[in-house]
């Protein structure tokens, strides 16, 4: 099997892939190589060819799958694991890194009759992929645990990039309001 056939794997669920996935390390270069493949497909999408805002929509694409991957192994691990619960950052970097290929499916957005609806529908298949990455990586027996840990690091990691963005801002505005000053403060 070649790597856009685990990639199509990926977007459509397979459970069995994810398997195989979590249990073999040497997928773990194909799985951030995904991270880093969506992460360029999405920044193109967001910036087109302008090159700052192409910087912009990959660094925030790799930097929300991080965010997220951290609050999914926070979560997973440290608030809603079960009794089973073993955590491996290898399985969990490797499937959450597979689970992030729905994000390629930005791509349709260059059709203008279905655009509007590809953001949710990515989404929605992101947290899907996600859910089955989880309950793979961390040994889950319930499928509903593994929805709440991909939900709950979702809040958390739109919470923090949505004050991230806030803090950001002000201190831009802050910075770019200051005047300097036209005197010296201690006259010799």
């Amino acid at each position: 099997m070649n790597y856009f056939q685990r990639l199509q794997k990926a977007i459509f669920l397979d459970v069995n892939f994810y398997e195989e996935v979590e249990k073999d390390k040497k997928f773990t270069d194909q799985a951030m190589m995904t991270v880093v493949l969506v992460a360029v497909v999405q920044g193109l999408m967001i910036g087109g060819l302008a090159p700052i805002s192409l910087v912009q929509g990959i660094m925030g694409s790799l930097i929300r799958f991080v965010i997220w991957a951290f609050f999914i192994a926070f979560v997973g691990t440290r608030i809603l694991p079960e009794p089973e619960t073993e955590s491996n950052t290898g399985e969990l970097i490797r499937t959450l890194g597979f689970a992030y290929a729905p994000g390629l499916l930005v791509i349709l957005k260059v059709f203008p009759v279905i655009n509007y609806f590809i953001d949710p529908v990515v989404l929605i298949l992101q947290i899907a992929a996600m859910t089955i990455a989880v309950r793979q990586a961390l040994d889950f027996n319930s499928t509903v645990r593994a929805v709440g840990v991909c939900i709950v690091a979702f809040i958390l990691m739109f919470i923090s990039l949505t004050l991230f963005i806030g803090f950001t801002a002000f201190f831009v505005g802050v910075a770019e309001n200051a005047v300097a000053p036209t005197s010296t403060l201690i006259e010799s």
